[in-house]
């Protein structure tokens, strides 16, 4: 039987239905990439690496806007990874201006101007009461900060994008998280979620810290859509080998502050914005 060669036209054809269907783009969803995957396991494994020291010190800088409030403190944020945690903010010229504590069982802010201790069981909606909608507990801030991304990042994703600096990764399953972008060598450059609204933090000026297993970022940015901009400039970081005595982490509440819960808003002056 005498074989007819196929017109080029129709041989052309056929290559581009062969490629279109060995090279098809991953559906949504899917894994990605091989590359992306290697990206995260990287991230994986550093985070592997990054073995907690059992407290942590950090100090630095913060400027806060809300709407048409905006300011600057300096801040000293330390205690144990597992509990206590303290947050103590000054003024620009040292002067205190509130002091917060988390432990198993509560949050509780001091406030020196109003000599008020305010108490409430969860420090995301305590701090969002006192005017600061942070979408983590003081606890998480510590290990966001100390490169720990570890304790909030799940160890696998539901799908990956490649963008221009490196891969977004998205988590499904989550209520709180909805994705992580890392650069192409696996560090960390944006989170996102949802807490009292849609959040977003991005991760600047990675350098090494004396008892940290992979650079941490010494500037946080945290944005929302409804105008919160959080930015925390972290001048010094150590890792501490032996916990603090629960003593250095009380907080220093005079005999005659007020103690007032943060659910209970009858009879009571208005709460002050932080």
């Amino acid at each position: 039987m005498r074989r007819f060669p196929l017109p080029p036209r129709i041989l052309v054809w056929i290559s581009l239905a062969l490629l279109a269907t060995g090279c098809a783009a991953p559906r949504p969803g899917q894994l990605g990439s091989g590359e992306a995957k290697a990206v995260y396991a990287a991230f994986v494994a550093n985070q592997a690496k990054n073995t907690p020291a059992p407290a942590f010190s950090l100090a630095g800088s913060m400027s806060f806007s809300r709407g048409s409030r905006s300011g600057r403190l300096n801040f000293r944020f330390y205690g144990n990874y597992v509990d206590p945690v303290r947050l103590d903010l000054t003024t620009p010229i040292g002067g205190a201006y509130a002091h917060l504590r988390e432990d198993g069982a509560e949050f509780s802010a001091f406030v020196p101007g109003r000599d008020t201790l305010y108490r409430h069981e969860g420090t995301r909606e305590g701090a969002t009461r006192l005017g600061m909608p942070l979408p983590f507990t003081l606890r998480e801030m510590a290990a966001l900060v100390s490169g720990r991304f570890g304790e909030l990042v799940p160890a696998r994703y539901a799908s990956a994008k490649k963008t221009a600096d490196g891969y977004e990764y998205h988590f499904s399953g989550d209520p709180r998280l909805s994705s992580l972008t890392l650069d192409f060598a696996g560090n960390p450059r944006h989170l996102t979620g949802v807490g009292v609204e849609p959040w977003r933090v991005a991760f600047d000026n990675d350098e090494a810290a004396p008892g940290m297993a992979v650079p941490v970022a010494r500037k946080l940015v945290l944005t929302t859509p409804g105008g919160t901009s959080l930015i925390l400039r972290v001048k010094s970081l150590q890792a501490r080998q032996s916990p603090y005595p629960a003593a250095d982490l009380e907080l220093p509440v005079p005999p005659s502050a007020v103690v007032r819960g943060l659910d209970d808003a009858s009879g009571h002056s208005p709460l002050p914005e932080l």
